[in-house]
């Protein structure tokens, strides 16, 4: 049996990013696999592809009209000019050098919070990790994005943490 939990990352994960991830995880009996989601466009909109994390709520329960098949697997997409490829490299790495995981990249091309919900439901993930600048952790926290992001998303645990530099 596996436990599942979708990290979705604004920027390249540190060394205490991860350790701070996977410390989440280290107690668990069973073997978690780590499903890292990584904006495509990680300047578009303001304050970046997080920003959009709030934006709207219609996008996760599927009310917007849009398309929620928008990841894809990292082999798919490695784009140059935001150096998508170090990104997953190193995050990924670095999450998978703490312990013994299994860790799968997925890029959302367009709106983050659909990637995110796409990708919950896809994996059938129990958990959701977003790491993201103090800034914006602050506001997720104000706003109670959480418990939102939890209800929406039908998924049991939802925590923010501060993307360690």
């Amino acid at each position: 049996m596996t436990y599942d939990v979708v990290v979705l990352i604004e920027r390249e994960m540190s060394e205490g990013d991860a350790r701070r991830v996977a410390a989440l995880h280290a107690k668990r009996d069973e073997v978690v696999d780590y499903h890292l989601l990584i904006s495509s466009h990680p300047t578009e909109g303001i304050g970046g592809p997080m920003a959009l994390l709030g934006s709207s709520f219609a996008d996760v329960t599927g009310m917007s009209g849009a398309s929620p098949d928008r990841t894809t697997t990292a082999t798919a997409l490695a784009d140059p000019q935001f150096d998508l490829a170090s990104v997953i490299e190193h995050s990924s790495r670095r999450l998978r050098g703490l312990n013994d995981c299994r860790v799968n990249v997925s890029i959302t091309h367009g709106e983050v919070l659909l990637g995110l919900k796409t990708l919950v439901a896809s994996t059938k993930s129990e958990e959701v990790v977003v790491v993201a600048w103090p800034e914006t952790v602050a506001r997720f926290l104000c706003s109670d994005w959480p418990t939102q992001a939890r209800k929406a998303l039908n998924v049991p645990r939802i925590r923010v943490i501060e993307h360690i530099t």
